[in-house]
């Protein structure tokens, strides 16, 4: 049989050199013509190598024997995989505004027969396309004139007091006892209390949180580039990609709104700190018991690709 590539991310040589004894070893996502070396993020080793370096998903491709019985990865699938990874790495670009460049391309392409040689080619340009609405402004400029719909923003900053995070998972510090119990006293929270809470941290965003991570920006895109590849997003389900996409706008929101919500009494968060949050989020996110809590989240959203929008917008 035929060897296959293997991809190799500078993340996984990086975690095997600073901890070779490490129980928890680096897993193969396998597919029929290719495979891609990865780690989980609920370990704080594991994401300090995925999160901590602007240098981590430098690839090196080797050959492997490829595993018997596993699914193709259709090839509408790697063009879309490889068109998303493209779009969240546009540079000079906030992180709200590479994820509404990604819906934009995925409403497109939702739209496209996924078998037809054209509609690849077509999807294969998109990103450069994209690039280029990017560059004249016009993104921004689109992005701006959207309309804010408050409430599935209220709604996920109200269940945030309702999930079970492994608090005993973060880094010894001060936020440790108080951060749980802000997040249990928001599961109290009335409407109005919500609408307040929605717009304080809409604000300690847009103030604190960009400087939080001023002097480390690949943080939030290597944690999108490592969701698009881990997962090979929009996954396999191509009839469903808008959920997909509402999926990871709404993990990006929770996250978001749990730094906003550490930095609101003017504390301050150091490089460990933040990884450890990561690691606390993504203990939770892949924890099975907690699936049917964050399907829940947004079961009743109509419309997935405006929902995913509207916890951009603001």
């Amino acid at each position: 049989m035929n060897q296959i590539e293997c991809y190799e991310p500078a993340f996984i040589r990086h975690y095997r050199a600073q901890h070779p004894a490490a129980i928890r070893q680096p897993l193969v996502i396998n597919w029929q013509h290719e495979a891609r070396c990865s780690l989980l993020l609920d370990d704080p080793d594991c994401c300090e190598a995925v999160l901590g370096s602007p240098e981590a998903f430098v690839l090196q491709v080797k050959m492997t024997e490829p595993v018997p019985g596993v699914a193709a990865l259709p090839q509408h699938l790697q063009v879309l995989n490889q068109a998303a990874l493209d779009i969240v790495t546009l540079p000079d670009l906030s992180i709200d505004l590479r994820l509404y460049a990604l819906g934009v391309m995925l409403s497109y392409a939702q739209k496209l027969p996924a078998d037809s040689d054209d509609a690849l080619e077509t999807l294969k340009s998109l990103p450069q396309t994209l690039a280029g609405y990017a560059a004249r402004g016009t993104l921004a400029e689109m992005f701006a004139q959207l309309p804010v719909i408050a409430g599935p923003q209220r709604q996920l900053i109200g269940s945030l007091g309702r999930l079970l995070f492994d608090w005993d998972r973060l880094v010894d510090c001060t936020r440790k006892m108080s951060l749980p119990l802000q997040l249990s006293l928001l599961a109290l929270a009335d409407a109005n209390s919500e609408a307040l809470m929605q717009q304080q941290l809409l604000d300690v965003w847009a103030r604190e949180g960009q400087k939080a991570f001023a002097d480390r920006p690949w943080i939030w895109t290597n944690y999108l580039v490592y969701r698009l590849y881990h997962e090979t997003f929009p996954g396999q389900d191509h009839h469903d990609m808008l959920t997909g996409y509402l999926h990871l706008v709404s993990d990006y929101f929770l996250l978001r709104s749990l730094f906003s919500l550490w930095l609101m009494d003017g504390s301050t968060i150091s490089h460990a700190q933040a990884i450890s949050l990561f690691s606390v989020f993504e203990a939770w996110r892949l924890d099975e018991k907690s699936t049917a809590e964050r399907e829940a989240l947004l079961a009743d959203q109509q419309d997935p690709l405006l929902t995913a929008i509207s916890l951009l917008v603001s």
